[in-house]
């Protein structure tokens, strides 16, 4: 009974948030969408200090910190930390690709299970850019030095669906 009421629970939980995270709809502006800061052109994975990660902590605001929290700490078994994650550090392509596509495997960060079907789908969402930028400011926020990612390799996960 007990497992039963915890699944009932995390499963409403789940969907609360990603009803809140949905927003009632695209209320994000156009001017939003391009008002991407770029990242500092002499930017690379052994010089992740010149990145400017303004515009990938404002789109992690809008679409991330309601399940991954300000802290990037996420919810222990419902939604996976960001900050110091195991996972991402082992493929930080395969976080480009989620930040995309979503995910519907469920995952261990750091030795906890995470369900499937959580990560949402932002594919049509978010723009190249919005994509680097969020990505980039994760791997480089809460302590996370992870290196970068470049556009190419957002152009290059969603061309792989």
């Amino acid at each position: 009974m007990k497992k039963i009421t915890f699944f009932l629970l995390s499963t409403l939980s789940i969907l609360v948030i990603s009803l809140m995270a949905c927003g009632g709809g695209d209320q994000s502006s156009d001017a939003a969408k391009t008002d991407s800061t770029k990242v500092v052109q002499n930017a690379n994975e052994n010089n992740p200090a010149s990145l400017d990660l303004s515009a990938g902590k404002k789109v992690f605001v809008e679409k991330c910190m309601v399940c991954h929290q300000e802290t990037g700490l996420g919810v222990a078994g419902t939604f996976p930390p960001l900050a110091n994650s195991d996972y991402m550090l082992a493929d930080k392509m395969r976080a480009v690709k989620q930040a995309i596509f979503g995910s519907k495997k469920p995952i261990t960060v750091n030795g906890v299970q995470y369900p499937g079907s959580i990560m949402t789908v932002f594919e049509k969402e978010l723009s190249d850019q919005q994509v680097m930028d969020v990505v980039n400011y994760v791997l480089n926020s809460w302590g996370n030095k992870l290196g970068t990612v470049t556009l190419e390799d957002v152009k290059s996960a969603r061309a792989k669906k």
